[in-house]
């Protein structure tokens, strides 16, 4: 009679604590669950330096030929630009003109007239013409005696004429008494060029001559 009632308790026990750990879960293992279910959260990384100092930035290709050829430089520096003359952009003075000489004058030496082709002038151009005469002859176009030189210089020219060396020059005519010329010049870059139009008076009719002469430039 006791056996069986302590059997019966025991399998009351069992039954009663079979029931209660299937309503209550061990704590650890309803942790795991809840960690099982929850989403794995992102790893955190340490923030970059902001303050950090970064070398240049090379380009693979620029890596890639620097290695193929290391006597390449990569960071050589740019050298400055140098305008040529002939690059400058400046107003052309083609279609104006200015006169040189245009007026009746007495020869004894030379008598000489400065003039002036400005910057870019592309094809100068030098027209004229003069008559000349001796003094005490009147004006007789055909008279030889009247015979000048005309010789046209440029600023080097003209300082050896002055000083009694030779010297070239740029045109020439010989002696005359009617002449006409025309002579194109050479063109002009950055800077004006100048010129001497000079009468000389002919050693082989010496004399004060009268010249009468009407010169200009053309641009």
């Amino acid at each position: 009679m006791h056996r069986a009632l302590a059997w019966l308790l025991v399998g009351a026990a069992l039954v009663g604590g079979f029931s209660y750990y299937r309503n209550h879960p061990f704590p650890l293992k309803a942790q795991a669950t809840e960690q099982s279910q929850e989403e794995p959260k992102p790893e955190v990384q340490d923030p970059v330096p902001t303050n950090t100092a970064v070398g240049p930035v090379v380009s693979p290709l620029a890596d890639w030929m620097a290695k193929v050829n290391p006597m390449q430089k990569t960071d050589e520096p740019t050298r400055p630009w140098k305008a040529h003359p002939n690059d400058h952009i400046a107003p052309s003075p083609v279609g104006t003109g200015a006169a040189i000489v245009h007026k009746t004058f007495a020869v004894t030496s030379t008598a000489q007239f400065l003039f002036e082709v400005p910057p870019h002038a592309a094809s100068p151009q030098l027209h004229g013409s003069y008559h000349s005469f001796a003094r005490n002859s009147g004006l007789q176009s055909g008279d030889e005696d009247g015979d000048i030189d005309l010789l046209l210089m440029n600023d080097q020219q003209y300082s050896d004429f002055l000083s009694g060396r030779p010297a070239d020059v740029v045109y020439s005519v010989d002696s005359s008494h009617d002449q006409d010329v025309s002579f194109g010049l050479p063109a002009t870059q950055d800077r004006p060029a100048q010129y001497y139009l000079v009468f000389r008076n002919s050693p082989s009719s010496p004399g004060k001559k009268v010249v009468q002469a009407d010169f200009r430039v053309d641009f």
